[in-house]
């Protein structure tokens, strides 16, 4: 069994094992905001989700290795660059 995220992090570790490129700074889109919001209305737990948005908002604070290993997924998975001057 395979995992296109674990795949995509072992791509950017190979290529740069200290991800120094990222800073580690995690944008949020607005989906998982909505995806949130949405769970709230219909009263649906959404502890994942909840937990996957709040590691975005900790990576404005202090970057760590954790949020550079997110960074790397979401360019690899989406193209998701993190935006010039964050982090």
């Amino acid at each position: 069994m395979t995992s296109w995220l674990l795949d995509l992090t072992a791509d950017a570790l190979a290529r740069e094992g200290e991800l120094t490129s990222f800073s580690g700074y995690v944008e949020d889109s607005g989906e998982g905001r909505w995806s949130i919001m949405a769970a709230i209305d219909e009263a649906v737990p959404a502890e994942v989700l909840s937990a996957a948005l709040y590691t975005r908002f900790r990576s404005r604070q202090s970057n760590t290795f954790a949020e550079k290993i997110i960074s790397a997924m979401r360019k690899g998975f989406g193209g998701h660059i993190e935006p010039p001057g964050k982090g």
